[in-house]
């Protein structure tokens, strides 16, 4: 007849092969002294969507029409470069669409996409409203289908901070 040991610990009861860990190793902590005093940590977007946690303010805005006047975007920043909120204004009313958000850094690079599928049709339009809270030096806005966001319905319409 073979015999199972078995451990129990704050994961529960597990059958041991023969290695035991002392309870003290194995919920030790490490501690890590920092590199440097004064050193500034960057914040920057991920390409991947994740993105810091930021509360911008919202002493700037802009406004423009898209060069084919059918929709508008707007913006609303602080003064470092932090936009605060993001709208789209399409000149008629229309359903199936999602407001598509590229933020561009001052050097031009693609920093983040954001999605927004909330538009509110009007009597006569439908707009998008979307608090952002990125780090960005110019932010454009189109439209895109619901079903394929590679299809620009309409725009786009850019800004800069």
């Amino acid at each position: 007849m073979k015999k199972v040991c078995y451990a129990i610990g704050a994961v529960g009861i597990a059958p041991t092969l023969g290695l035991v860990t002392p309870a003290a190793t194995a919920a030790a902590t490490v501690t890590h002294n920092p590199g440097g005093t004064g050193k500034t940590v960057s914040f920057r977007q991920d390409r991947d969507g994740v993105r810091p946690m930021l509360n911008c303010g919202r002493t700037h805005h802009a406004y423009v029409v898209s060069p084919k006047a059918d929709i508008s975007g707007s913006i609303y920043w602080s003064g470092t470069n932090c936009v605060n909120q993001v709208g789209a204004f399409l000149y008629k009313r229309q359903t199936g669409l999602t407001m598509r958000v590229r933020f561009y850094s001052g050097d031009g690079a693609l920093e983040y996409t954001a999605w927004d599928d909330n538009g509110t049709i009007g009597f006569t339009s439908t707009s998008w409203d979307s608090t952002a809270n990125v780090y960005a030096h110019k932010v454009c806005e189109a439209l895109v289908a619901n079903g394929n966001h590679n299809d620009v319905e309409y725009g786009g319409s850019c800004e800069t901070t």
